[in-house]
């Protein structure tokens, strides 16, 4: 499944949030970590660290090579 990597105003942290997600407006979103935000608190913008625990759900499906070692 693709993902989208958007940042939590929460933890400040980029989090993978499944594609489906990204069409349409939700009141809430969920992380492949279980991290949820609601849509008022999340910036769909790839910033921030990447959520080790989304890294690790999802494996190598970075977002782009800027993430990239």
């Amino acid at each position: 499944m693709p993902y989208v990597w958007w940042q939590s105003e929460y933890d400040l942290q980029c989090h993978a949030f499944s594609l489906d997600q990204a069409n349409g407006t939700r009141t809430y979103y969920e992380a492949v970590c279980e991290h949820s935000v609601p849509d008022e608190r999340v910036s769909r913008a790839q910033a921030g660290a990447l959520c080790t625990d989304c890294l690790i759900k999802i494996g190598t499906e970075l977002p782009d090579v800027r993430w990239r070692a």
